[in-house]
């Protein structure tokens, strides 16, 4: 059986006894062996790699395994003697560069997802405003033809009007005071309530996406906040990036921009908004009044170290966060 393991100087084969059977070095350039490594973490091929799976069938390439402790005790003897580096010193510089190289690279992964969660959630809320609009053109519509219609739910009732059309195929409609319709007026109908149904349907798959994106992508802001409230406080701020370098008396009045400008112009008349976005969350809208700006400061506060742990380290701690926050609600609800 050989074992692979890895590091910034390259691939070291290893036998059950820890002798060292063969190593592929890579190129001293830090952005190259940066992207290595990452590729290697993410699971995925690249050539130093596929030469030695190659050779060595019986390659145990799951990390870590006993080559990896071997060569972490032996880092620097094994580095020196495999040419890669002529000294300790030219090996730290390596070692400080590549660091900073995959730092950058983590970073820049963690920027492209985030303006994917922006670009969801913001469809979202343009869907949520055209259904409403459509969902009230099809009710005023159909209105003419079977006002005493009476399906509640909006999504149900584009489902019904694409389906059945005309009022005969509802209960109830031979006391109608609608007006009659044409064969043509009733076919323009139905499709406009097809396409609207397919909408409602793409809100949902939207909906699906992001709540299976941001867990993944910024879990400790996603504990404390749910998907669609998380997603949507991260396309205010623009970016993970600067949510996480927000104070947390910033991120509490994320939304609430425009009644603090009049009130900043009004000369500090009245009183400033307590919150903007974070009102949606269900521990400040159902606290007393007289308790929600201390709920919001709480959740302010844990925000702004989730969103530095996600942006930063992509380290997820949403349990602890998540525990040292209920606790500390519990303790100004009792207050």
């Amino acid at each position: 059986m050989h074992y692979l393991a890895v590091c910034v100087a390259g691939l070291f084969v290893f036998n059950e006894k820890d002798r060292l059977i063969k190593f592929r070095l890579f190129d001293k350039n830090p952005e190259e062996i940066a992207k290595k490594l990452d590729l290697f973490e993410k699971g995925e091929n690249f050539s130093e790699l596929e030469e030695l799976k190659n050779e060595f069938e019986d390659l145990e390439v799951k990390q870590p395994n006993q080559a990896t402790e071997y060569l972490k005790k032996n880092f620097r003897d094994i580095i020196l003697k495999s040419k890669f580096i002529n000294s300790d010193s030219e090996l730290n510089e390596i070692l400080n560069s590549v660091y900073s190289a995959k730092s950058k690279l983590n970073i820049s992964a963690i920027e492209r997802r985030d303006k994917l969660i922006i670009q969801s959630v913001s469809a979202l809320s343009d869907l949520e405003k055209i259904l409403n609009t459509m969902t009230e053109r099809l009710r005023e519509w159909y209105g003419l033809h079977y006002p005493e219609i009476n399906i509640k739910d909006h999504e149900k009732f584009a489902e019904m009007i694409a389906k059945y059309g005309e009022r005969n195929n509802f209960e109830g409609f031979e006391k109608s005071m609608g007006m009659e319709l044409k064969k043509e007026d009733i076919e323009i109908l139905k499709n406009y309530a097809k396409e609207l149904k397919e909408m409602y349907l793409l809100e949902k798959n939207v909906e699906k996406y992001i709540e299976k994106t941001v867990p993944e992508e910024i879990p400790n802001l996603n504990a404390l906040l749910g998907s669609v409230l998380a997603a949507r406080l991260l396309a205010l701020a623009g970016s993970l990036e600067r949510l996480a370098k927000m104070p947390s008396s910033t991120i509490q009045l994320l939304g609430s921009e425009k009644s603090l400008f009049r009130f900043l112009k009004e000369n500090k008349k009245g009183k400033p908004p307590r919150f903007g976005l974070l009102f949606l969350h269900p521990d400040i809208s159902t606290a007393k009044r007289e308790l929600q700006g201390r709920v919001a400061r709480l959740l302010s506060s844990k925000l702004t170290i989730a969103a530095r742990a996600d942006f930063y380290t992509k380290k997820d701690m949403s349990k602890e966060l998540v525990e040292d926050y209920k606790k500390k609600l519990k303790e100004i609800l009792k207050a």
